[in-house]
């Protein structure tokens, strides 16, 4: 008991960090309105563009889509003037329709002919569902000339109603970069912390664990927009092929478990990767040390896990990256591949053979006993 309760305390400081950015940062909001809505509860007669079946009813819209119609589509334009830098677009969406999906976008166009800024997100909704309020904040590109706000439907068929649609200028709060900076210090204090309390500095492999550890740490803290830079250009180059070998992987899956694994780990290949290599340093490097009880791999999948928590807690330090739960099973799958994958490794012939060697060259280079101490 008293050893668990020592490694508890141990682990307290983290724990309780952890604690403090997962309950502050969900409930804390980083921008304030910076300026009058530009759209606030529309109705149909103010739209610039309707495509479709669409209605509306106080301020609620009803978009209906036929077998074989027009997707159904509703559009409002922004007030001309000088773009804000940020905008925040929110609404209620409900839906039933099975097999489709509900869409509400906004569109920055680089001039008024209609030629857009690059890819759109989106707030999407898939299928059936009830009233749900979704929100997003988009940056406005300094290129911006028109913006647009826009209720869309997709599928075979069904029906998609859209409520209090909002579209807000916002800035971030000037307090933010303060309390940002504290979180950051914290966080950089506790991990100088357990380089030591982790004995970090005595490894064998310290030097490849620290470097895989600081890796994983700025890949969290990266905007969002420039990892996709790179996983852009990889399925441009994939082309047809690519989406062909992903749609029969999928195929052969299955069932469930294993597509649910191959999507999800396709989606954060760089978490299972990365905690995998982790893990299996770790373990590499404590077997070098002798420390290599059964117990071990518990201790080091458990410690691993909540580094992995407390990175994904780091992403409320960077404005547009968000705590995902795959990101967390991602890190979960890579530590539990590189346990079998170590002992593989360790416990392969080569390997026996070589601390075999190892043992052999430390006992021929011992210095024998002193004849005088062998009575004594």
């Amino acid at each position: 008991m008293n050893e668990w309760a020592g490694k508890l305390m141990t682990r307290l400081p983290a724990l309780l960090m952890l604690a403090a950015t997962l309950i502050f940062w969900p409930n804390f909001d980083p921008c304030a309105p910076a300026g009058p809505a530009l759209l606030d509860s529309p109705t149909l007669a103010a739209a610039a563009v309707v495509e479709g079946d669409c209605s509306e009813t106080g301020s609620v819209f009803e978009l209906r889509m036929a077998p074989g119609g027009i997707a159904p589509c509703v559009q409002f334009v922004l007030p001309d003037g000088a773009a804000p830098e940020m905008i925040r677009l929110g609404g209620r969406i409900r839906a039933e329709n099975p097999g489709g999906s509900a869409w509400l976008s906004l569109i920055q166009r680089r001039d008024t002919g209609g030629r857009l800024n690059g890819g759109q997100r989106q707030l999407i909704g898939d299928g059936s569902f009830g009233w749900t309020y979704y929100q997003n904040d988009y940056s406005v590109s300094r290129w911006t000339r028109k913006l647009e706000v826009t209720l869309q439907s997709f599928g075979e068929e069904g029906t998609v109603w859209f409520d209090s649609i909002r579209a807000v200028p916002i800035a971030f709060r000037a307090s933010l970069p303060w309390i940002r900076g504290a979180f950051a210090v914290a966080w950089l204090g506790i991990g100088a912390a357990y380089y030591f309390i982790g004995r970090l500095n005595t490894r064998r492999l310290r030097h490849l664990i620290l470097l895989n550890a600081l890796v994983i740490v700025v890949g969290v803290l990266l905007p969002n927009h420039w990892l996709q830079v790179a996983p852009g250009k990889i399925r441009r180059a994939l082309g047809e092929n690519g989406e062909a070998a992903r749609s029969t992987a999928y195929v052969q899956a299955g069932f469930g478990v294993a597509r649910h694994i191959e999507q999800t780990i396709g989606r954060s290949f760089g978490h299972f990767a990365l905690f995998g290599s982790l893990a299996f340093w770790v373990l590499f490097s404590a077997a070098l040390e002798g420390q290599h009880p059964a117990r071990y791999y518990g201790k080091v999948a458990g410690d691993l896990f909540l580094f992995g928590l407390c990175t994904e807690a780091l992403q409320h330090l960077t404005p547009d990256r968000t705590v995902d739960v795959d990101d967390m099973l991602c890190n979960a799958y890579g530590i539990l591949v590189a346990m079998p994958l170590f002992a593989v490794v360790w416990n392969s012939r080569a390997w026996v053979i070589l601390r075999k060697h190892r043992r052999a060259s430390r006992r021929a280079v011992r210095p024998p006993d002193d004849p005088s101490t062998l009575d004594s």
